[in-house]
Parts: C-alpha cells; sequence; structure tokens
C-alpha cells in the first residue's frame, strides 16, 4: 500500500494522466464526413459509420456521405464493405472499379485512392453496395500509413510521452539503461500502432466491439450465448463500455481508434512490469538488460499492443501479479501479497485463462508459508482471499448461475461454432513433435493451411509468438523472408535454452518456473479440449514472454563451453534487433 500512496502523491503521475487524456484527443485522424445516408427498399434514413444491419440475401442498398478534402493527396482510405461493392460515385461521377481486388472482402477490405477524383472542399460520394448473406453495411477508415500518417502534433506529444514516463521511472530508482529499454519497447508500440487500424488485426475484433457496444448502449452485461464473445468476464467490456461513452461524445467515428489507445496504455505498463520483474530477478545487470531487450521487443508482445480485445487486461493483470508474486518469495512482504492478489484478480476478471495466474499464485504463496513457516499478516490475508473471492464470484457470476440452473456450461461455448476448416488433430506426437522441415522451410504459418506447421503444437506456438502469419503477410518479398526465416532460427534457440534453464532452476526461481510451465500447460490443455489450429494462438499467453526468456538467459549461463556462451548472448542480441526491424519496417 505504501507503494500505491507513493504513486498518488508524485506530481508526474498527475502529468502522465494529462498526457494520457491528451493521447485520446490528438492522435487519431479526424475525417471530416458528414450527412451520411442509407437507402434500402427505396427508404432513406441517417446513420453513423461503421453501419451494419441485419438485411435480406442479394439485398442491393446505397451509402451516401459528404466528406471535407484540406489536402487531396489525404483523400486515401481504406473501405470494408459487407459485402461486394458494385459502384462508387465521387461527385456523380463513376469511380473505375476494373481490376480491383477486395471489393469483396468484408473481413480487411481495400485500400483506396481518392486523392484524383476528389476535389478541395466538400465531396459526395455514394457506394453501392449488394449483401450476400448475413449483415449488410459499410466501414470507412483513415489511412494508417506508418510514419507518413503521422503530423508535427503526434511527433511533439509522443516525446511528451516519452519523457514524463522517463522521469516517472526515474523516481522509482530506475536505472537510465532500465529505462532506455522499457522507452525503446513503447516507442516500437507507437510504431506498429501508427500503421495498424482498429479493425486491422484479426481474432473477433467485431465481436468484442459488439460485446462492448452492449454494455454501452444497453447498460448491462449479455447472456452467455448471446454473441461470440459474450461468454468472456465483464471486466475489460465495462472499462471499454465506458471509454467509448467518452469517446462517442466526441466523435463515434474515432471510437474504434481510442479503444485501441485504451490497449495501447495497458501494454505500456506491461513493458514497465516485464522489465521489473526481469530486474527483481536478475538485479541491476548487462545479462538482466539484455533479457528485458528481448522480452519488450519480442514480435507477439508488440504486434499485439494496439489490438482491441480483453487480452490486454489480462496481460496487465498476468505480469502485475507475476512481479509482486516474485516479490512476495523474495522479501515476505505483506504489501507484495495484496498486490499480487490485486492482479490475479485483474487476469481472473479479464479472461478465463486468468484462473491460471490465480492457481499459481496460490500455489506460490502456500510454498512459500511451508518454506519460511509464516503466514504473514491474517489481515492483510483475509483482505485477499476477499478480494479474490469477490473477483472470481462477479467474473463469472453468469456461470454459477448457469450451474444452479443445472444448464449445461461449457468451457469456451463458441468452440461449436468454429469453422472445420480450422480443425487439427490431437494426438501425443502433435505435442511432442517439432516439424523441423516445415520449421525452416516455410517461416509463415496458417491456421488454415497445414504448411507452416499447424498441425504441430510446438511449430504452431513459436510461429505464432512471431507473429509470421500469412494472412498478414508484411514481410512477403524475399528480403522479408530471410528476414523472418532468421527469427524462427532464432526463436528456436531460445526456446531451446529457456528449456535447460528450467531443468535447472533454482529456489528464487520457483514462481516464474510454475507460472511458465503452467501457462504452456493451459495452452496444451486448450489445444487439446478444442482442437482447432485457433486454440494454439501464444496470444493466449503472452504473459509468459518475460519467465520465459529469463529462463533463456540462465539457460545460457549454465553453458559449460564459453564461446557458446557468448555466441548465444550474440543470437539473442541478434534477434532483438531483427525483431525491430521486422516491426519497424512497414513504418517506413
Amino acid at each position: 500500500m505504501r507503494i500505491i500512496k507513493k504513486i498518488l502523491r508524485e506530481p508526474l503521475f498527475y502529468l502522465l494522466i494529462l498526457l494520457a487524456a491528451l493521447y485520446v484527443v490528438i492522435i487519431p485522424t479526424k475525417m471530416e464526413i458528414s450527412d451520411i445516408k442509407v437507402t434500402r427498399d427505396n427508404k432513406t434514413e441517417v446513420i453513423q459509420l461503421p453501419y451494419s444491419v441485419e438485411m435480406g440475401k442479394d439485398e442491393v442498398f446505397l451509402v451516401s456521405l459528404n466528406l471535407s478534402v484540406k489536402n487531396k493527396k489525404n483523400a486515401k482510405f481504406k473501405i470494408v464493405p459487407d459485402d461486394c461493392i458494385q459502384e462508387i460515385l465521387i461527385n456523380e461521377k463513376q469511380f473505375p472499379l476494373d481490376g480491383i481486388n477486395g471489393l469483396c472482402d468484408y473481413s480487411n477490405g481495400r485500400f483506396f485512392d481518392f486523392s484524383k477524383y476528389v476535389q478541395e472542399g466538400l465531396n459526395s460520394f455514394e457506394f453501392k453496395i449488394i449483401n450476400s448473406g448475413g449483415p449488410g453495411g459499410l466501414r470507412m477508415e483513415t489511412l494508417f500509413n506508418g510514419f507518413y500518417s503521422l503530423n508535427f502534433i503526434q511527433y511533439v506529444f509522443a516525446l511528451f510521452l516519452l519523457f514524463s514516463v522517463a522521469l516517472i521511472l526515474r523516481k522509482f530508482k530506475f536505472k537510465l539503461i532500465a529505462i532506455s529499454i522499457i522507452l525503446l519497447g513503447i516507442i516500437a508500440r507507437l510504431v506498429v500502432y501508427s500503421y495498424t487500424g482498429p479493425m486491422q488485426n484479426p481474432y473477433d475484433i467485431d465481436a468484442h466491439l459488439e460485446y462492448i457496444k452492449i454494455v454501452a448502449e444497453e447498460k448491462r452485461i449479455p447472456k452467455i450465448n448471446e454473441g461470440w464473445a459474450t461468454y468472456q468476464p465483464p471486466l475489460y467490456y465495462i472499462v471499454s463500455a465506458m471509454v467509448k461513452k467518452i469517446a462517442d461524445n466526441y466523435d463515434p467515428s474515432l471510437t474504434n481508434r481510442v479503444q485501441q489507445q485504451f490497449s495501447m496504455l495497458l501494454s505500456f505498463a506491461c513493458v514497465i512490469f516485464g522489465v521489473a520483474l526481469i530486474i527483481n530477478l536478475f538485479g541491476n545487470r548487462a545479462i538482466a538488460y539484455l533479457t528485458a531487450l528481448v522480452s519488450v521487443l519480442w514480435p507477439i508482445s508488440v504486434m499485439a499492443a494496439p489490438r482491441i480485445g480483453n487480452d490486454s487486461l489480462f496481460y496487465f493483470g498476468a505480469l502485475f501479479c507475476m512481479l509482486f508474486a516474485q516479490r512476495y518469495w523474495h522479501f515476505h512482504k505483506n504489501s507484495d501479497m495484496l498486490l499480487a492478489t490485486i492482479g490475479a484478480s485483474i487476469a481472473v476478471a479479464a479472461k478465463s485463462n486468468g484462473f491460471v495466474i490465480l492457481g499459481v499464485w496460490i500455489i506460490v504463496y502456500v510454498l512459500k508459508v511451508l518454506f519460511s513457516l509464516k503466514i504473514g499478516s491474517l489481515r492483510v490475508l483475509l483482505i485477499s482471499i476477499s478480494i479474490m473471492a469477490l473477483s472470481v464470484c462477479l467474473s463469472n457470476y453468469r456461470t454459477i448461475v448457469d450451474i444452479f440452473e443445472k444448464n449445461r456450461v461449457e468451457f469456451i461455448p463458441n468452440a461449436v461454432s468454429l469453422h472445420g476448416g480450422l480443425r487439427v488433430q490431437s494426438t501425443v506426437g502433435n505435442y511432442l513433435y517439432l516439424d523441423l522441415k516445415d520449421y525452416l522451410l516455410f517461416p509463415y504459418t496458417s491456421a488454415w493451411q497445414d504448411e507452416g506447421g499447424r498441425q504441430y503444437f510446438w511449430n504452431y506456438t513459436i510461429k505464432s509468438s512471431l507473429s509470421l502469419y500469412k494472412e498478414n503477410g508484411i514481410w512477403k518479398h524475399p528480403v522479408g523472408n530471410f528476414l523472418c526465416s532468421m527469427l524462427c532460427i532464432l526463436a528456436l534457440l531460445i526456446f531451446i535454452l529457456a528449456l535447460w534453464g528450467l531443468i535447472h532452476v533454482k529456489y528464487r526461481e520457483i514462481p516464474q518456473m510454475l507460472f511458465t510451465v503452467f501457462l504452456f500447460v493451459a495452452l496444451i490443455y486448450l489445444r487439446a479440449n478444442v482442437p482447432y489450429s485457433c486454440s494454439n494462438e501464444f496470444r493466449y499467453i503472452l504473459p509468459v514472454l518475460f519467465p520465459l526468456v529469463y529462463f533463456s538467459t540462465r539457460g545460457v549461463q549454465i553453458l559449460a563451453n564459453s564461446r557458446l556462451r557468448k555466441l548465444s548472448y550474440i543470437s539473442m542480441l541478434v534477434f532483438a534487433t531483427l525483431s525491430f526491424v521486422f516491426i519497424v519496417g512497414p513504418a517506413v
């Protein structure tokens, strides 16, 4: 509690909050769109974008709007139709669609350059769209083009943000090199944010936004089976609903971008907690800084930062718990016990796999009591138990109600709706065997194709940790393929070294060993229980990266050959460098 009081009394803390508030207002690029209407069945009504409603199959509808253009060069947009664009009129003149792909891509849409067809000032647009089934609608986003889509004010804000974070970290006794690594991690995430639109990430973003919309507009928690993601614990969606209400009052067209920013702020905190965890394990040593550098720049950790969804809050709670559980193991302080409990409770209230974090924390506490023969403050213990019980009950009350009503409670309710093309085999060999030939020859993987290793747990786990998905394919040219192949090779080396480090675990490392092992066991259990490739995503256990890389470094430390140790350290440094290139490249 002393730490929390110290934070609340720190003026720089409030400066950071102020900058975060400015971040919400300044960073988005506001589209000057007005008079948006839809025409269906000869009836016209005013709407807002994004627009999506249930309508009949093969129904044709028109969406019209006015766009104010100050600079024609900026008239570049991502249009996501649901389902097929048949015609686009700009100032009543036809925009050529011949040879354009993505006109029927309701997931990723298509980037359009309207700069040669608009005039400075007000322009009228009309989209003729046909619905191929299910809901129909239209989404229009500004072009997120990396460094080129940022303006001077945004660069200034980013510098102020980094400066404020550096000052606060300095107040908490972080060394200059540790602060530099944290800031580099934040910069990498800001870079990814600059070229990642709200709907660009895969993994059911629409479903998460629908959950948030229900909470925000209908002021209720939906039923477990009401939507694709509504079985998830409600904490993230309640907080995000408040974010949505604030953003809607400013400009509804920016709401999704602001939701991204909420995830970004959580990811910044995760970087700080993760680096603090490494320093708590190693101390302020060169080896700790190398470990932290590899961890904060690991591709999936950075690429997941701007993703809308409850994963971000789970990562925050998990790393918060992992840090203070480790501190409690070392120092046996009541404040650390309470803070670790709060972190575990946040993880549970954010996502069901938070129970793994909570379970490990309970095991760590029990082991510490057995080893030290000290329970600690009974008052703090009772408060901790109350917080855990309250979190579990409130976040899972719908499941508890179903159990009492004798309804069937499923592990993942939406699993029955998963596409059959995602199904994979689930035999012992799929979990023990690494298809090395496939792993090395095909750097990219896919949830839909066997080429790339989706049938094998470790093939898909390691590649998904690197964000090497064919569907994304941000590095498809030959140089990019070489870069991705090198990342695969070096990541495999890091995983092998981590296994070596885990085998030689020491007493002080027991909490992180338990977090690492249990999170991987949970991922294996998920895939075995729901044998679909999407059940094998590394993002489900992303916080495990920090202890994983720690054990990799420990594995290097205990290598007998000094030359081999140096080569391993160099390989880890090269991995961090290539990861940064992989992340920053698409923004240039």
